[in-house]
């Protein structure tokens, strides 16, 4: 999202307060191999929620004072009252998914959890907006895919469901540097 928005020139900044690290890890490798000639068209900065999450609600105010769009990247389970502080300074929540059990499963106890929130805090007004990924059509049964198509109704009464993002070979190479036209081609209905 943060490159498909940069190559619009829509202002952009990710915060990494995964624990893994892996966007920030991931931008330092990249920005390593960028040649003299390129320029980072975004910044991505590192926030360790589970050392300062009692400052986030200051530091996400000083945030919206930017002229960026900010993207905050989280663990993919938000299992803790610091990671749920994230949800609560946003205005929107993308929650990508994958066709897979393990993460069908986690993405329906995350809905859950963002209805409980909702319903128990209803001043905290966001959008949620899910993401289907690598979505492969050519595998699965009948059955699987209307075991699919429940599930994707289940979510869709809890925040919008955008069109599926296809599996291709362009998007297992990505980076945080660009976006090519064929990774475009398949985040674009989305």
């Amino acid at each position: 999202l943060a490159n498909y928005w940069s190559s619009i020139d829509i202002p952009v900044q990710v915060i990494d307060v995964d624990p893994q690290q892996s966007l920030f890890t991931a931008r330092e490798n990249d920005s390593n191999e960028i040649n003299k000639f390129q320029c980072l068209k975004y910044d991505v900065r590192s926030f360790d929620l589970n050392v300062k999450w009692n400052m986030f609600p200051n530091y996400v105010q000083e945030l919206r004072k930017s002229k960026y769009h900010i993207l905050f990247d989280t663990p993919g389970i938000l299992g803790n009252d610091a990671y749920m502080q994230v949800v609560l300074h946003s205005d929107f929540v993308i929650v990508p998914f994958q066709y897979e059990d393990y993460s069908v499963e986690s993405t329906g106890q995350f809905a859950q959890a963002l209805t409980l929130l909702t319903k128990n805090m209803p001043n905290f007004k966001r959008q949620i907006i899910f993401v289907p990924t690598m979505v492969d059509t050519r595998i699965g049964t009948a059955s699987d895919r209307e075991k699919l198509d429940e599930h994707d109704k289940s979510i869709e009464a809890v925040g919008l469901l955008s069109p599926r993002v296809p599996l291709r070979d362009c998007m297992q190479r990505r980076n945080t540097l660009s976006i090519t036209p064929k990774e475009t081609a398949c985040v674009l209905p989305c």
